[in-house]
């Protein structure tokens, strides 16, 4: 790190390059109010809510193990040989993923899922099922759209990045829009918006790349500690997809215990609308990883985590504004159609988790730091106790007869608060080594 680089570096030129990079996430978390909030006003809101969160959340999981290939494509885009390498590995990965969707999605096995596993009634089950077929291409569409935005963010162009994602959410809006004049099933209009939303997004990436010649740029650093073939990308990605597919796997899960609840049928919508609502504040963080990867080599660690907190910080006072003031909660009530037993169990999920924009917002600081140093197995092994304390704590809480959707907010809570704890012992314990030594 060179000083005087250091020294130039400021929370706000930091935020310069964040807040491209945060519109593309407010975008696309953006999007599922939108859809939450037009499924609310058709009708059979509930069983179609809750079949669009159901099929949105296995989608998700088959999308977790290639999440992280924006984090690594913005690490490995600098090395011509493990760029390329990373291509290839991305094409085997969506073309596996694709696949074992497909099979879920097919009749018998989603029969299957759907009656013993996640316990969902005929209707609800139904609707899942269509909803998961709409999104077959989910994985492919995200996996390529992550890597072409990891190439961006590298190379300095956050501004595509974010104006890629403005238009994903136009064609949200716009499919949700001649789907409800027209009167499309609600279900159907769920997938559909959202795999054409990504779809376009992906699509407007990959020109921008090509157009800045970010997929084609001559090599910019040393790759020597860089893997330059497909075995030496496994290697490298391997605990980071391992995170994801263990997080979105556990959130699956979550639905699954949320169908036990007492208050199920109000529940497994209540949870993801309400989810949802607090994503739209919380996605505005995420970004602050792809800051701190970029500039852990030009900036102190004190400066990048001020700048951390500088983001989730307010965040969290404006969701928990939203939460506890009349305007707040009539902005909720109308997102969730004015459907009052939507709004009892949402409300609470809202007002929990007011505080998890600054838990994600620490949480993506400090994986940044830890993958800027090719630590990436102590991310892993945070998102094993994230979500073993998620699961237990929701279990508990579903025993304990609290509605499901508080109960899920509170587990999510503990979990994050776990897993930032761990990932913030990792980087002292590193630190206090460093001194000693």
């Amino acid at each position: 790190m060179s000083e005087p680089e250091a020294t130039e570096m400021t929370v706000r030129s930091l935020w310069a390059q964040f807040l491209p990079l945060s519109l593309s996430e407010v975008t696309m978390a953006a999007g599922e109010p939108l859809i939450t909030t037009t499924l609310a006003h058709l009708p059979e809101a509930q069983v179609n809510l809750a079949a669009a969160g159901v099929a949105k959340s296995l989608a998700v999981f088959f999308e977790s193990p290639i999440i992280m290939l924006l984090h690594a494509s913005n690490a490995l885009s600098a090395a011509v040989a493990s760029r390329r390498a990373l291509f290839r590995f991305m094409m085997i990965a969506i073309a596996v993923l694709t696949g074992c969707l497909l099979l879920l999605a097919s009749p018998p096995a989603f029969a299957f899922l759907g009656r013993h596993v996640l316990r969902l009634d005929g209707a609800i089950g139904e609707r899942a099922q269509v909803v998961l077929l709409l999104l077959i291409l989910w994985p492919a569409a995200i996996g390529w759209r992550r890597y072409f935005q990891g190439q961006l963010i590298r190379a300095g162009h956050a501004r595509q990045v974010g104006r890629a994602g403005l238009a994903r959410l136009a064609v949200v809006a716009a499919v949700l829009a001649v789907g409800f004049a027209t009167g499309m099933p609600g279900a159907w209009l769920a997938g559909t918006a959202l795999l054409l939303g990504v779809i376009s997004e992906a699509l407007l990436v990959t020109v921008a790349a090509r157009k800045l010649g970010t997929a084609h740029a001559p090599q910019t650093a040393d790759a020597r500690d860089l893997p330059t073939d497909v075995a030496g990308v496994w290697r490298f990605y391997w605990p980071l997809a391992n995170s994801m597919l263990v997080v979105w796997g556990g959130r699956a899960i979550l639905v699954a215990l949320v169908a036990r609840a007492e208050d199920a049928s109000v529940a497994l919508a209540a949870w993801p609308a309400a989810w949802g609502f607090v994503l739209l504040i919380a996605n505005t963080t995420r970004m602050v990883q792809q800051v701190i990867i970029r500039n852990r080599a030009q900036a102190s660690d004190g400066l990048l985590v001020r700048f951390a907190l500088s983001v989730g910080v307010p965040c969290t006072l404006l969701l928990l504004g939203i939460a506890v003031t009349s305007p707040g909660r009539l902005l909720l009530s109308a997102f969730l159609g004015h459907d009052s037993s939507l709004l009892a169990g949402g409300l609470p999920v809202v007002l929990l988790c007011s505080i998890v924009p600054m838990f994600i917002s620490l949480q993506n600081a400090v994986q940044g730091f830890l993958i800027s140093e090719g630590r990436t197995s102590r991310v892993n092994v945070a998102t094993w106790l994230g979500t073993t304390v998620l699961l237990g704590a929701a279990a508990s809480g579903i025993r304990a007869k609290m509605p499901g959707a508080t109960a899920a907010a509170v587990a999510m809570l503990a979990a994050l608060a776990a897993e930032v704890l761990w990932l913030s012992l990792g980087l002292r314990q590193r630190a206090e080594r460093a001194q000693a030594h």
